[in-house]
């Protein structure tokens, strides 16, 4: 793995950036007793940027950020972006414990042993998920997940992000970071530590058992939200504005970050290129209404009218909770140990908000709760549109989880 700088010092500001074929979603958070959220954008992908699930025009995106950054002042240089799932081969290896020194040796020779290494053409990373004692012999464990990916997508992501300026430090594993957003709920905290996490991105849907707190197994499926507004014949929201300017900004501190500030930032953190970026460690035609016809009752999404149109996902919405009772009853038995998955924790894009999660629970026979990012972070008290901040949160989930990473505050 890449080695951090000498002077590891955790940036004031950082930005989490979730990028897929459909949305663009921006957090800028500042570090804190309470991490403070000072920017939430939410833009449409260039079209001309993807070409079906694949990145292949950096040039379009790097647009589109530089407009969002510009448009609401944003200084902040320090990124952080994740991959999802379905651009990842993710395995988990269990290892004995071990000093720390031959622990990395002993997880680089298992993960070139276990994932296709390619010819230089992919990368290969692991993240340390928890140490316990087995049941077969009494000795200390390690849990490692280990990942590859291809390299190129994951270059002309980071040339995007360079052609607009920004010093993207890290990639992130989606799931990973929708977790780390998910976890600091009370919602969570009080059902317990065994449960799946759904987290649907724009083209694919990855599947979490998350056990004792932490992601133990990752699977992705080829259902995302961009299925779902197809089957609708409708298109994602983008909001123009979370507040009345294309995102919320500080009012009396978003024009006040000099280039000393943005430089003071990111102390410690060296500009990288693309051979140098760590990689693991772990607007227009609106969904349903103009946003200012929002009303209490259309973002309850409790309508007749949107049960019957919700008709249209059944066949989505069955393999969805099909893959995700084979997950579960994989996750249930894995090894020798075995959790008790009692709830589900959905984020991402999906429709109908309650209605949706509703039918997915039904179908499933276990509670599910919408993911819950914004929990235990500060966030504005004018300046922006709460109902549709709070309405649409759980597709912030890993731009948070990206942010606060960048800070270094997980909760």
């Amino acid at each position: 793995m890449t080695p951090l700088p000498i002077f590891n010092v955790a940036p004031k500001r950082s930005l989490g950036i979730h990028v897929g074929p459909a949305q663009v979603k921006l957090v800028e958070m500042e570090r804190g007793k309470q991490p403070t959220i000072n920017n939430i954008l939410w833009e449409a992908t260039p079209p001309e940027a993807y070409v079906g699930n694949r990145l292949e025009n950096p040039s379009a995106l790097a647009s589109t950020l530089i407009r969002m950054l510009q448009g609401n002042r944003i200084k902040t240089k320090h990124t952080i972006s994740s991959v999802d799932g379905s651009e990842v081969i993710a395995r988990t290896i269990t290892l004995p414990n071990m000093p720390i020194r031959e622990l990395r040796k002993a997880i680089l020779f298992e993960t070139e042993a276990s994932l296709p290494a390619g010819t230089g053409d992919t990368v290969l990373d692991y993240s340390i998920q928890r140490t316990f004692t087995s049941e077969d012999d009494n000795a200390e464990k390690v849990e490692v997940l280990i990942l590859s990916a291809q390299k190129q997508p994951l270059g002309l992501l980071v040339e995007a992000f360079l052609e607009a300026g920004l010093r993207p430090f890290a990639l992130d594993l989606t799931p990973l970071a929708a977790h780390r957003a998910e976890k600091r709920s009370s919602l969570i905290a009080e059902r317990g530590t065994d449960y799946i996490q759904i987290t649907i991105n724009d083209k694919c849907t990855d599947l979490s058992i998350i056990f004792e707190g932490e992601v133990r197994l990752i699977r992705s499926i080829p259902i995302g939200s961009v299925g779902f507004v197809d089957a609708l014949g409708e298109r994602h929201l983008f909001d123009a504005g979370l507040d009345m300017g294309g995102g919320y900004k500080k009012p009396d501190e978003a024009s006040d970050v000099t280039a000393d500030d943005a430089g003071e930032e990111d102390m410690g953190i060296s500009t990288r290129d693309e051979e140098d970026l760590e990689f693991g460690a772990f607007g227009e035609d609106p969904f349903s209404a103009e946003l200012s016809a929002l009303t209490d009752e259309s973002l309850s999404h409790e309508s007749g009218m949107e049960v019957d149109e919700l008709v249209k996902l059944n066949p989505l919405i069955t393999e969805l909770v099909d893959e995700t009772l084979n997950t579960i009853r994989y996750g249930q038995s894995f090894g020798k140990e075995r959790s008790e998955i009692g709830f589900c924790v959905m984020n991402g894009y999906f429709p109908y908000g309650n209605i949706f999660v509703k039918s997915i629970s039904d179908k499933l026979g276990i509670p599910v709760i919408q993911g819950d990012p914004f929990s235990d972070l500060v966030l504005p008290e004018s300046g922006y549109k709460e109902d549709l901040v709070n309405y649409f949160a759980p597709d912030f989930s890993v731009a948070v989880g990206l942010a606060l990473r960048g800070i270094h505050q997980f909760g």
